[in-house]
Order: C-alpha cells, then structure tokens, then sequence
C-alpha cells in the first residue's frame, strides 16, 4: 500500500472515528451521569437489600458498556471483529466460570441469603460454625463476628448449604 492509500482510508475512518469517540462520551455519561444515580434512586424505593441494589446496577450497567462497545463497533464498521470478540469473550466467561465453580455457588448462594428472612445484618446466628453477630453479606462472603471481637469471614455456599440457627433477630 502506497502512502496515497494510507491517506485515503485514513480520511474514509477519520469521520468514523469521531462517530466512536462520540458514541463512547454519550455512553459514558449516560451511564455514569444518568444511568447509575437513577438506577440507585429506583432502586431504593423498592427497598432492596445493598447486596440486591449493589449486583443489579452492576449488572445494568455491565450490559450498557456492552451495547456502547457494540455501537462504537457498527460506527467503525468492525461488525465481524465484534462477532468474533463476542464469540471469544463467551468461550472465556464460560471457562472461567468452569474454572471458578465454588465462587459461582458463592455468588448464587450470596443471592438466596440477601433474600433470606432469617438472616441479616445484626441477627445474632451460629452459621458456618461460627456463633456471632451478622456484620456484612455480600455476593461471595458473610462476616460475623464472635463475641471475643473476632471476625469470621464465612463463604456463602457453607451457610446457604447448612442449617443456621438464629439466636436474636434485629428486633428482639
């Protein structure tokens, strides 16, 4: 390819360019500047635990990056790059989530106990072999600490897939 070339497709991407710069800087602030607060907003009106209210946004916001990536590709034309990355990126989430099975059953079992009535932030339990106060639960761990001050940080999965017994709820 001559320099006569290069000039060429260089003015033919120039004007694409800007299109992917622009969709990347209305993406961004949509998601950061309007996005984001309005989900949190919406999302505390439905009363939702933090760990609940924490992975939706998360999720909502993972899936508007992907369709501002997806735009910046149909901007530059890359439609068979995006397939391909795509393709790739699914056979690699799926390796990973092969690969990271007890964190999978983590975050599943991280998602039953957000819901779970019976255990809570300042439930006084004995779950996991621990017998303490409820400080934290989030996707992957819960933190309870005993009553020598001592901070149990338990996986999910061992309290989801045991019986736990509750010793105190927040309004007793």
């Amino acid at each position: 390819m001559n320099w006569e070339g290069i000039l060429q497709t260089l003015w033919e991407y120039l004007p694409r360019m800007a299109g992917a710069c622009v969709i990347f800087l209305v993406g961004a602030l949509a998601i950061h500047g309007v996005l984001r607060p309005v989900g949190r907003r919406l999302l505390r009106r439905v009363k939702w635990k933090p760990a609940i209210l924490s992975l939706t946004l998360s999720v909502v916001t993972t899936v508007a990056w992907i369709l501002v990536v997806s735009g910046i590709f149909a901007v530059l034309k890359l439609t068979v790059i995006a397939a391909t990355l795509s393709g790739s990126l699914a056979l690699v989430a799926l390796a990973v989530a092969q690969g990271a099975k007890n964190t999978t059953a983590d975050i599943v079992a991280g998602l039953f106990l957000a819901v779970d009535e019976d255990l809570d932030i300042g439930y006084r339990v004995t779950a996991g072999g621990v017998e303490g106060v409820v400080e934290k639960i989030d996707l992957r761990k819960i933190r309870i600490r005993d009553d020598q001050g001592r901070l149990h940080v338990v996986p999910n999965r061992a309290v989801e897939g045991a019986a736990w017994i509750v010793h105190r709820k927040l309004d007793q």
